[in-house]
């Protein structure tokens, strides 16, 4: 029979690929490239303390001015927070397909309202009307979304090994939730406030500038947190999609599993804790998230490799397989492009090892921003279309295969060719980032742009077969 498919665990699935596609669809129309596009459909052409100099077309490290620094650093908090429910929202009704005992449709419910809350006061708040009501509505939606989460926390009984490591997983996000919860406290003191936000601009230049300031190493870890947990959880619940290999604990795949199931936990709890550490000790912590990273990297490579077996022929047929070589290329590339930048340059940070001069003096200014910033978006991004593999792995399309890889193609090549832009130029004084970088516009652009058709795509066909 045909018609829409009821299945509300379903539906709340179409809602959260939705709001992704417009969000990051809203993100990528007011970004500097289209800034013609903005002006032929009556949308502002700059944004209130945007980094974009139209005088020399290209982007400052900050906002000259101080108020549209501030103001461009709230709009870059709230829109990430959107994406980040959203994100969220997507991975709990994903799970919820698989394990309905623990993610039901009242807590699907709760969530959706408070992602919606979340998106729409962050966004009304950062473009449209600056008033404590739509920061209000942000903030309540950050609450939900945080309850929402205990109570799945409270609801998961664990059945099997890989249940743990997820529960692991979400206590420590909801403590990176606290600490954040701790974090946007600051603004009900104003001359908190005042400081953190200071210290948000010097650290744009130099993060050791900012790493006086208590509140600013809390954002830190909270980041840290958030970013690394979350993307470990989008990656256990893709191996609950295809399953690790079958095999008693006598067996060599099955010892295997747990092995590196405990070692997934046992770098959830390093890594949670060395970013909370930040908060506290600053830079001394901050150090020892590199290594942090390296387990946690390293015990999910290993998962990776124990799933079922899918042949790389099959993936362009069945994007249940896809997700599988997804899954593999993202823990590879996560450990190339990831971990090992990350590790050379936290070696040559304050020694000219790798760099020379040493990576934090400031010739080296604009390239630990272009690092900074683009690390960040790397992580965001490899979570993105793992989620969309995700979804996909249900869709019997071979138009889904086929996306499915655009898709991961655009994402493999756009994130390793990131990693020329923001480390491949050479030290030198500073002058605004020209978005004529060869770099830029050469190799991750059109992989960028490969990669938005992919997923485009993807999202029709997953309507499609959703709505059947």
């Amino acid at each position: 029979m045909g018609g829409v498919d009821t299945d509300p665990v379903r539906v709340h699935m179409i809602l959260a690929i939705t709001l992704a596609v417009l969000l990051v669809g809203w993100g990528v129309l007011l970004s500097p490239p289209f800034r013609g596009l903005r002006a032929s459909i009556g949308l502002p052409t700059d944004l209130p303390g945007a980094r974009f100099n139209p005088e020399v077309n290209a982007a400052e490290i900050i906002s000259k001015d101080e108020e549209g620094a501030k103001f461009f650093l709230a709009r870059v908090a709230h829109y990430y927070h959107a994406l980040f429910a959203v994100l969220l929202y997507g991975m709990l009704a994903a799970f919820g397909s698989m394990r309905k005992d623990v993610v039901g449709v009242d807590l699907l419910n709760i969530t959706l309202i408070g992602t919606i809350f979340t998106v729409t006061g962050a966004i009304v708040y950062s473009y449209i009307s600056r008033t404590f009501f739509w920061h209000g509505l942000f903030i309540s939606g950050l609450a939900i979304l945080f309850s929402s989460g205990l109570l799945t926390l409270l609801r998961f009984k664990p059945s099997k090994m890989l249940d743990l490591a997820l529960i692991v997983a979400l206590i420590l996000l909801l403590g990176g939730g606290a600490i954040g919860a701790y974090v946007g406290s600051s603004y009900i003191n104003s001359e908190v406030a005042e400081g953190f936000e200071r210290a948000k601009i010097l650290a744009r230049f130099n993060p050791d500038l900012g790493e006086d300031n208590e509140i600013w190493r809390a954002m830190t870890g909270h980041l840290h947190t958030m970013v690394a947990l979350a993307t470990t959880m989008t990656f256990l619940i893709g191996i609950y999609r295809i399953g690790i290999l079958d095999g008693k604990l006598a067996n060599l795949n099955g010892k295997l599993a747990k092995i590196s199931i405990l070692l997934v936990i046992f770098g959830e709890l390093v890594m949670a804790l060395a970013s909370y550490s930040v908060w506290f000790f600053g830079k001394i912590a901050h150090l020892i998230i590199t290594p942090a990273a390296l387990i946690l990297i390293a015990s999910t490579l290993i998962l990776s490799f124990l799933m079922h077996g899918y042949g790389l022929k099959e993936s362009f047929k069945e994007p249940k397989s896809l997700l599988f070589w997804g899954l593999r290329l993202g823990n590879i590339w996560t450990w190339a492009f990831i971990a090992l930048p990350g590790a050379i340059v936290a070696i040559s940070l304050r020694k000219p090892i790798f760099f020379n001069p040493e990576f934090r003096n400031e010739l080296w200014d604009w390239a630990e921003l272009s690092y900074n910033i683009g690390h960040w978006h790397i992580i965001v991004v490899l979570w993105g279309v793992m989620l969309l593999l995700i979804y996909l792995a249900d869709v019997r399309s071979k138009l889904a295969s086929a996306f499915g890889w655009l898709s991961l193609i655009g994402m493999l090549g756009a994130t390793a060719a990131a990693n020329l832009y923001m480390l491949a130029n050479p030290p030198g004084p500073y002058s605004p980032n020209p978005y004529s970088n060869f770099w830029l516009s050469t190799i991750v652009e059109p992989f960028l742009i490969l990669m938005s058709i992919g997923i485009a795509a993807s999202y029709l066909i997953f309507l499609i077969y959703s709505t059947k």
